[in-house]
């Protein structure tokens, strides 16, 4: 799945909310906390809803980053069953920021659907949040 996005703000504060953990809970639409394991590895805590019938759970991700080529890569494998890779490169175009997400899902599972509708929901809300929160 290959998303894009344009955040009318520079580089550098898009890059920092989403390589700062407590940044990126706190913009981010389903996710509630991030826990440092150690070095790259983080615990995920997410809600998503169900309706009206919120289902919370917990992942472990891999958090990579390079500053100086504006890459940001989380690595997570949920439930046992789903392997995540977000990729996103991020680039500037004038004032904005342009974010080139690739995301891949592999599971035996038949989740690729339904989940690339709610990545694209998901991440649509974390750049217009991204957007408002900085000054």
């Amino acid at each position: 799945m290959n998303l894009k996005f344009i955040v009318n703000k520079p580089i550098s504060d898009v890059i920092t909310y989403l390589t700062d953990t407590n940044k990126f809970v706190s913009v981010h639409p389903v996710i509630t906390k991030l826990d440092p394991k150690g070095g790259d590895d983080y615990l995920v805590y997410e809600t998503l809803k169900m309706g009206f019938i919120p289902f919370s759970f917990t992942y472990p991700v891999v958090i990579k980053s390079d500053t100086q080529k504006a890459v940001v890569t989380y690595s997570a494998v949920v439930k046992k069953t789903v392997r995540i890779v977000m990729h996103f490169q991020l680039s500037m175009s004038g004032n904005q920021t342009i974010i080139e997400e690739k995301t891949t899902f592999k599971s035996i599972l038949p989740v690729k659907f339904i989940m690339s509708k709610i990545f694209k929901k998901q991440h649509s809300l974390l750049f217009k949040n991204i957007e408002k929160m900085i000054d």
